[in-house]
């Protein structure tokens, strides 16, 4: 039935992957923990309002998660990124169900029976829900189809499409609710005629001044001497500046390849020289596949679009027991046998094309389109490159591979395109009108109903058990010899290893700079002390070792990890007092107003006609708030001097004031102001309740 394919792509869809807060919620158990932080177990992934997570608990969701993934993606195997994926759903999902049951229980927020099914066919129509039963064909959506739909499954669907039907119904819930708290959190949003009236001023009340500067860069760096103690004086008076916002660390490591050696590349081509005789001769190609090959026989006649480019014509035109390869891709050794032909009713082609969109919605633009497509029509029938074109006047997806579509199915693309290319022959080239646009055809392959069942010898080239042991060997005497810094710089540099720096990273990245799937030394590296250095830590076909050379913890101000901002902010301020000093020397000596202050300092004059509030842009300068906002904050015709401002030390006298004229409706400016507010709330309040209960997250001593 094809509401059962629809719904299972929907509830799909409805159950991914969670980014952020909103996506959607899952029932899942109660958390039952109730151990506070400071007593965490070592079996809690993270607690909420100082209960915990357990380990079990969150392996559970994980599990849950897991099977909904299977479901979806039928059975496809789970990959460690996918897996690492999941766990961040699952984690989001316990956070987000613990802490909006509370928030919807707490304001009384519930979906009703007639509202869910107002969602699937009444007024209010769910998007997902449209999306769904949407006729294709004539872009017509009838909530009869869902209705009869949803009736059938209910009288006659299995176990597993009601199950599909309920989880797309929880979808339907949960999104509801969530609209619903994001809709009151939003009309929480309210802005005062004070504040609008702010904003106006600040855009349209401006100053007319003359100013002088004394810039911070016109000190060289150098000439500031930044001593140690100095620095760490500066830092301790200023600690709140650099506080940090997360966990993180530092560490440097050394990486062993395990890469496959001679002897290894030798050995895996005596093994595929064999292959080829062996399959070539062998009497039963699914025992030989499954003995033989790193995947199983598939028995399943194909078409040429299931196979790869660089096999597919040989496989079509070989005979039955013809071998086709060795191919090396991806790391793996493939050889292809020609196993079974057979004709099939349904029929394939092969295009390119190049899709000129109508650009308005004039016969005009209808005809300019047509024109266009006509004009590059010719260019290529004249010699020009299709592919090359298509590159450079294509609209959609397929330019940047030169037009091709590959092998279609038979009724596969939209009518008028598909009977031009179903009429023709390779070869032929033309302009079709669709609803997308005009296109120029070229079909570059002619039809096609064979289908093709072929065995697969697959085997991956990777270094054999010696090699991996002879690396891993050497890695363990580094490690073992290597049991603090001056060690594990000193080997690196007798073994002619690089040290390789990760800066900073967080509890739960997966990576490290170049090496993906690198999360056991990210976890080690959390579970580990200043200046520890790990055991041999293997990663994908790579050996390694890491020391911890910096801990940065959340809330916490770290001298070692500011020192470069705290050496930055310590020479601007060393800086402001020799041009502070300097302005006030020339002021006491005589300068008493700006045109003498300019001629005692050598500096120009500059003025400025109308400057706000709301652009801190200052000419030759650059962004200054602090000047902005001593100059409007002045009285006309004061001359203030030795003024420390974001960028320099400057002099400046305001001349006069131009006030913004009376208004008596500030509903624009409220609403400039709200929509902001608005946005900031609806999106991100999950990260505000997160702080409200203290959520921790400790999965970093697991994963």
């Amino acid at each position: 039935m094809a509401i059962l394919t629809k719904i299972r792509n929907r509830s799909g869809i409805a159950i991914g992957f969670v980014g952020l807060a909103l996506v959607l919620f899952l029932v899942s158990d109660a958390l039952t923990g109730r151990n506070s932080f400071l007593n965490t177990s070592s079996n809690d992934v993270g607690t909420i309002d100082g209960d915990a997570i357990t380990y079990k608990q969150f392996e559970m969701e994980v599990a849950k998660q897991e099977e909904l993934y299977k479901e979806r993606s039928q059975g496809q195997p789970i990959d460690d990124n996918t897996r690492n994926q999941i766990r961040e759903q699952a984690w989001n999902l316990i956070i987000q169900q613990n802490l909006m049951s509370k928030e919807y229980g707490n304001l009384g927020i519930v979906v009703s029976n007639e509202e869910l099914n107002d969602l699937f066919a009444g007024d209010n129509i769910h998007p997902q829900v449209k999306q769904s039963f949407t006729d294709p064909k004539t872009g017509v959506f009838d909530k009869n189809v869902v209705i009869q739909n949803l009736k059938q499954i209910v009288e006659k669907g299995d176990e597993k499409t009601k199950k599909q039907l309920r989880d797309f119904e929880d979808y339907l819930l949960q999104d509801g609710l969530n609209r619903k708290y994001a809709a009151l959190v939003k009309k929480g949003v309210y802005t005062t005629n004070v504040e609008a009236k702010k904003l106006y001023e600040a855009r349209t009340r401006t100053a007319e001044l003359n100013y002088v500067v004394m810039p911070f860069n016109a000190i060289a760096d150098s000439t500031i001497k930044a001593e140690e103690s100095d620095l760490k004086s500066y830092f301790n008076k200023n600690q709140n500046k650099y506080k940090e916002r997360e966990n993180s660390r530092k560490i440097d490591f050394v990486v062993y390849n395990f890469a496959p050696s001679k002897e290894d590349t030798a050995e895996m081509q005596k093994w595929v020289g064999e292959q080829l005789v062996g399959f070539a001769q062998a009497k039963n190609d699914t025992a030989y596949v499954d003995a033989n090959s790193e995947v199983r026989f598939d028995p399943t006649p194909r078409s040429r679009k299931d196979f790869p480019e660089d096999v597919v014509n040989k496989l079509f035109s070989d005979s039955i027991g013809s071998i086709v390869g060795p191919i090396f891709k991806d790391n793996k050794y493939q050889i292809y046998k020609v196993s079974g032909v057979k004709n099939d009713t349904t029929v394939f082609m092969r295009a390119s094309h190049i899709l000129f969109k109508v650009e308005g919605a004039t016969a005009q633009d209808t005809l300019n389109s047509k024109a266009k497509a006509e004009e590059i029509l010719a260019q290529i029938k004249g010699g020009s490159d299709f592919a090359l074109m298509a590159a450079q006047y294509g609209t959609d997806g397929t330019k940047d591979r030169g037009g091709d579509l590959g092998w279609f199915q038979d009724g596969q693309m939209v009518p008028e395109f598909n009977k031009f290319v179903k009429a023709g022959k390779k070869g032929d080239l033309g302009v079709v009108k669709t609803q997308f646009g005009w296109h120029i055809v070229k079909i570059t392959e002619n039809k096609s109903s064979k289908l093709v069942t072929a065995g697969l010898v697959e085997r991956t080239f990777k270094a054999s058990e010696k090699t991996v042991g002879f690396a891993y060997n050497e890695a363990g005497q580094f490690a073992a010899a290597s049991r603090n810094a001056s060690d594990f710089e000193a080997k690196a540099k007798e073994k002619k290893l690089e040290i390789k720096t990760a800066e900073y990273i967080r509890e739960n990245d997966n990576f490290l700079p170049g090496y993906q799937e690198a999360r056991e030394v990210v976890k080690w590296a959390f579970n580990a002390e200043l200046g520890d250095v790990s055991e041999v830590i293997t990663i994908g076909d790579k050996h390694v070792i890491a020391i911890v050379k910096d801990i940065r913890e959340k809330g916490k101000a770290s001298f070692d990890a500011a020192k470069a901002r705290v050496e930055a902010d310590y020479r601007k301020d060393k800086k402001a007092e020799q041009l502070v000093a300097k302005m006030k020397e020339a002021v006491d000596g005589g300068a008493a107003n700006l045109d003498a202050l300019s001629k005692k300092l050598n500096l120009a004059v500059t003025p400025i006609g109308a400057q706000s509030f709301e652009n801190a842009n200052i000419a030759y300068v650059g962004q200054d708030n602090s000047f902005v906002g001593a100059v409007l904050g002045t009285t006309p015709n004061k001359f203030v001097s030795a003024f420390k401002g974001d960028g320099g030390v400057y002099a400046f006298q305001v001349n006069k004031f131009n006030e913004a004229p009376a208004i008596t409706d500030y509903s624009p400016y409220k609403a400039e102001l709200k929509q902001p507010l608005s946005q900031k709330l609806e999106y991100g309040f999950m990260e505000t309740l997160k702080d409200l209960h203290k959520v921790t997250d400790l999965r970093y001593k697991f994963y």
